[in-house]
């Protein structure tokens, strides 16, 4: 018979294994106010960024299942110190703090609940007719709460939850507008009429997906075959334009800056005028002189080498103010100016854009300025000065192919004459109202204008 082990042989010397060696722990005291989380923010009562209602569903949350006698004692600290609800709640009697249920009422009663401003029916169905399900977005993907899915299941999902909002789910009411407004390859596996709308979006979800991303790939085939098509058309009729030359020709100019130039801003309708109604920076392409002689034109002047004029025949006069009298110079005001620069355009159209101005193709004349052969300034079309001393600033020049046209007139009416003006009346409403054929001006002194040759 073997021995049994004696508490001795397990080191308790003569202990009792089962006696405890040390007294049990005494449980510490927890005070109610330990128990109070951190994340209720303290209310203040009256602050427009705070709610009443959800401070007090935040506090019962951290009180849990906490006595009321409890929710008495801790209440007061979840209120800010000296706040409008701190306040209120000092001036409660006392028999009311230490009744929960009392401060709840009186509670409610200060900071009842806000009547929401809720939407109307007429709303609900403005957004169920206006959530639509595009063609395009078919057989893709779209994230909703953290997960992705389809864009007809999450259509489907956002449009049952606007119908049970709008109470309209139980019937059918407006399942016919919403389903004409469907894609094709939904729509068609929408058979019969559907009963309610719980069964109309169930036949959405279902439809099969392997259907959905073949025919959308097909669809955005023929969207490419289209776009394709009416490009080639867009091309065609451009090439097919009656402005296609003038076009080509402004193409092939170079826009740019020139140290010759002046740097000016044009307008897009017209290259050859300013935004102030200026000479633009439209430069061209100078051919080299000829062996036979003659000056290089001037930049902006045209192409090619500009040969020697010969003098002027009386005859040559007697043409170029024929074509002075036919041109039309409009007055300084909001219609002038449009008029002139709706002339600018229609030269440009009639004698190209790369034409050199000459005593055959007259330029028309910036309003509020005098009339060709006046012994004006080159520069700013007035007179007492020429162009070298022009104030004028660089911007509000002439366009230099009406510098060049005056040149041409002074240089072949180099002698003093009254020059035939036509004065427009522009009505109100920006139309020509009376066109006087007969009115004159009497030039000035030669000394006072440019002399024989363009200053510029």
């Amino acid at each position: 018979m073997s021995r049994s082990s004696s508490p001795d042989s397990y080191g308790l010397g003569g202990r009792s294994p089962t006696a405890p060696t040390s007294p049990p722990p005494i449980p510490a005291y927890s005070s109610p106010d330990d128990d109070m989380p951190a994340n209720v923010e303290p209310f203040w009562g009256d602050r427009p960024d705070e709610n009443g209602q959800d401070f007090f569903r935040a506090f019962n949350r951290a009180m849990g299942d906490k006595p009321d006698d409890v929710k008495c004692e801790l209440f007061v600290n979840y209120l800010h110190a000296d706040g409008e609800a701190d306040e209120w709640y000092a001036a409660l009697p006392v028999d009311v703090q230490t009744d929960w249920d009392e401060v709840v009422r009186e509670f409610h009663a200060c900071w009842p609940r806000a009547t929401v401003a809720r939407k109307t029916a007429m709303e609900y169905e403005e957004e169920i007719l206006a959530l639509q399900l595009k063609e395009e977005a078919m057989g893709l993907k779209e994230t909703v709460a953290g997960r992705e899915v389809y864009t007809h299941i999450a259509w489907a999902d956002k449009m049952g939850a606007l119908v049970t909002r709008a109470g309209h789910m139980a019937g059918s009411t407006y399942i016919g507008l919403v389903r004409r407004g469907l894609p094709g390859l939904i729509r068609e596996r929408v058979i019969g009429t559907p009963t309610n709308w719980t069964a109309f979006l169930a036949t959405v979800r279902a439809v099969d997906i392997d259907h959905i991303r073949d025919s959308a790939a097909e669809l955005r085939k023929e969207r490419e075959r289209q776009k394709r098509i009416d490009e080639r058309m867009r091309t065609l009729e451009a090439l097919n334009s009656p402005t296609r030359a003038i076009r080509t020709q402004l193409a092939h100019a170079s826009i740019g800056t020139n140290t010759k130039l002046r740097h000016t801003t044009t307008t897009d309708a017209n290259p050859f005028l300013t935004t102030g109604g200026g000479q633009g920076n439209l430069s061209y392409a100078v051919a080299a002189p000829s062996a036979g002689g003659g000056g290089v034109g001037r930049a902006g002047g045209g192409t090619g080498a500009r040969t020697a004029r010969p003098p002027p025949t009386e005859a040559d006069r007697v043409a170029l103010r024929a074509r002075i009298a036919q041109t039309v110079q409009h007055p300084d005001t909001e219609a002038g100016r449009t008029a002139h620069q709706a002339q600018q355009r229609a030269w440009i159209e009639k004698y190209g854009a790369e034409t050199r101005v000459t005593e055959l193709t007259p330029y028309p004349l910036r309003p509020g300025t005098l009339p060709a052969n006046s012994n004006e300034c080159f520069g700013c079309g007035l007179a007492g000065h020429i162009a070298p001393r022009c104030p004028l600033p660089a911007e509000r020049k002439l366009n230099i192919r009406e510098a060049d046209w005056r040149a041409i007139c002074r240089s072949i009416l180099r002698i003093v004459f009254a020059t035939p003006v036509r004065y427009v009346v522009i009505d109100d409403y920006g139309g020509v109202a009376a066109v006087e054929p007969s009115a004159y001006i009497e030039e000035i002194d030669e000394s006072q204008g440019n002399g024989e040759r363009p200053s510029e």
